[in-house]
């Protein structure tokens, strides 16, 4: 959601991709508050950040996710290896090829979520929300239709493998 946030604020963002990140950032908050109950935490919070959204108040949506982000940190211990196996990297390249070339490696422009490029994603986004970006997508959503195909091995061979480029 912070990624999106900073997509929002980025001057270079054609209308309609704007238009794709808020809708995506208002479906998040939508499942956000079972997140939260899930963990013991009072989803009333929500309720601002969906104001904040509508509003377009960047700095009161970035600053309730930075909350969030200091009470429920992502733990990437066990996604993220020191240091991938080569047999691992195999793995990841046979399962890009499956399962994300054909739409990650020549994304769509004229659309309002493109699927973006994974190893350019890698390069230039921070390493822990690129590691979050793929952990959705690879959970799915209603356009790749995956349902978690994936666990933390195959994961962590992914990010490792877009980390090092093509």
């Amino acid at each position: 959601m912070a990624g999106d946030l900073r997509t929002l604020v980025a001057a270079s963002v054609p209308p309609r991709r704007l238009e794709g990140v808020r809708a995506r950032l208002a479906g998040a908050l939508s499942s956000l508050p079972m997140l939260l109950r899930r963990t013991g935490a009072d989803p009333a919070v929500v309720a601002g950040m969906r104001e904040a959204l509508s509003r377009r108040d960047w700095n009161a949506l970035g600053g309730a996710l930075a909350r969030l982000r200091r009470s429920h940190p992502l733990d990437l211990g066990t996604i993220l290896p020191a240091s991938p196996t080569p047999q691992r990297l195999r793995a990841a390249e046979a399962i890009h090829r499956q399962s994300c070339a054909g739409c990650h490696d020549a994304p769509a422009a004229d659309v309002a979520l493109p699927a973006s490029n994974l190893f350019e994603m890698a390069r230039t986004m921070p390493a822990e929300e690129f590691a979050a970006r793929l952990l959705n997508g690879v959970r799915g959503d209603t356009r790749s239709a995956h349902a978690n195909p994936f666990g933390d091995p195959e994961i962590a061979a992914l990010i490792a493998f877009y980390a090092r480029g093509r």
